[in-house]
């Protein structure tokens, strides 16, 4: 029996599979996330521990664990947390982003890595607001992403896998090795942990066998086959992430360069762009009455001239922090409806418009997370995409992805093959095509920074 741990930003999830890889059990917890974008990590904890106590008593032999990214944790050598969580949601960094950092957010290639949005700035958050220079230097303390302090409780070992550890800034995601010219300039030493496969012996956790570690887009990937150029993966959870295979390492100007997998000799890389905090919008309209699930899911998109912008966080891609939950066209006769459905189609648009800018034609783009559900979503991406758009029957990629490397790692399936039964949805709505339309206004707002940054 595998056992597969979810650490989600929103829900952390725990699924049982059995050698057949059919899921025989299910259980899901709220992961509360604090108005300044931190979590408790003693509460994660306290989960963890839970869902390793239902393990044993399911049976599991082996145990696959993913979490969500790019999220500093500082914790001693007894594994008690010297920091909150602060999550890729975190933004509030405004006392350590000094004008250095945003003077070096422009140099060519490096750039990414100096912006707003960067984890190097939760880094240095953790680092300067728990005074932790000297504790990591005597070694008594550890600074590093929410994977490596999950396998520290779990085997006491200082670790981090390959697809988490390059999405630092520390890592260099085509070899691997730490990036000192980046230390240098953020002023500070933090150690590294050992880089890991994304499957390997791990420990043995309570009769368990830790054998998978993995960032829970790249898990998606896997699960979706969007590991080849030709297969582009969407994921419309807690954000909306958009992950494109490029086969070799690329960069690609203001996308984030990925490692999707290493496994043993194989490594797969990909770019990524993502819209922070989408899906969440949806999840406040419910949560305030405004709309229901079901209601989004079956209404066409026909939001007429009003454009709405899901983006709590800003926008990563393009780099525009400023654009924050923007509504254009409004009119008097404006309705509900309409900007409930001009918010579905925005989140295709994104998508379009991010595979558009990869400058890449791909065969297939597969759909997944809790917001694949909504078919006014993937049937407006069927109308704006020439490529086929497929849902998973199953919408919980990640899991299917850690469960496919515990099987590979078992010799029980292919590598590369998708896991799960995929449905394909056509498209047709008319509002769709007004795509063009919509990126006049992006490129507007996107224009209006000197405004947004004097008010």
């Amino acid at each position: 029996m595998y056992g597969v741990l979810d650490i989600g930003t929103t829900r952390i999830k725990f699924f049982v599979f059995d050698k057949e890889l059919r899921r025989t059990y299910g259980e899901s917890l709220e992961n509360v996330i604090h108005n300044d974008g931190t979590q408790d990590p003693l509460y994660i904890e306290r989960v963890v521990r839970h869902f390793l106590r239902v393990a044993r008593e399911r049976g599991v032999q082996k145990l696959g664990v993913a979490t969500y990214r790019s999220s500093i944790i500082a914790w001693d050598s007894s594994g008690k947390p010297l920091s909150p969580i602060y999550t890729w949601l975190y933004n509030k960094i405004e006392d350590v982003y000094g004008v250095r950092f945003k003077i070096l957010q422009y140099i060519p290639r490096l750039g990414i890595l100096f912006r707003q949005f960067s984890p190097l700035f939760r880094f240095l958050k953790a680092y300067k607001a728990h005074d932790l220079g000297r504790c990591l230097k005597e070694g008594r303390c550890y600074l590093w992403t929410l994977d490596s302090y999950i396998a520290y409780l779990l085997t006491r070992r200082f670790i981090s896998d390959a697809t988490n550890a390059t999405l630092t800034g520390l890592i260099h995601p085509s070899n691997f090795k730490p990036i000192p010219l980046v230390e240098d300039l953020l002023g500070v030493e933090i150690p590294r942990p050992e880089i890991v496969d994304n499957y390997g012996e791990f420990g043995d956790v309570d009769n368990l066998e830790f054998r998978v570690l993995i960032a829970d887009q790249q898990a998606a990937s896997i699960a979706e086959g969007a590991v080849e150029p030709d297969v582009v993966k969407a994921t419309l959870g807690t954000g909306l992430f958009v992950d494109i295979p490029t086969g070799v390492y690329r960069e690609k100007s203001g996308f984030v360069p990925l490692v999707l997998y290493k496994v043993g000799g194989r490594v797969g890389f990909g770019v990524e762009a993502y819209l922070a905090g989408a899906g969440r919008v949806l999840d406040l309209l419910v949560s305030w009455g405004l709309a229901t699930y079901q209601e989004m899911s079956e209404l066409e998109p026909a939001g007429g001239y009003v454009f709405t912008i899901p983006a709590l966080a800003g926008f990563q891609y393009p780099p525009a922090s400023w654009i924050r939950g923007s509504i254009l066209g409004i009119r008097y006769r404006t309705e509900r409806r309409d900007i409930m459905s001009s918010i579905v189609a925005t989140l295709a648009f994104y998508v379009r418009y991010v595979i558009d800018s990869a400058g890449v034609e791909p065969r297939i783009v597969r759909v997944n997370g809790g917001g694949s559900r909504l078919n006014s979503f993937v049937r407006c991406l069927a109308t704006l995409l020439k490529a086929r758009v497929e849902r998973a029957e199953d919408s919980e990629g990640t899991a299917r992805g850690v469960v496919y490397l515990l099987a590979y790692g078992d010799g029980a399936v292919e590598w590369g093959k998708p896991l799960g039964t995929f449905l394909s949805l056509g498209g047709g709505y008319k509002y769709c095509d007004h795509y063009q339309m919509w990126l006049q206004k992006m490129r507007y707002l996107k224009n209006l920074k000197p405004f947004f940054q004097g008010a």
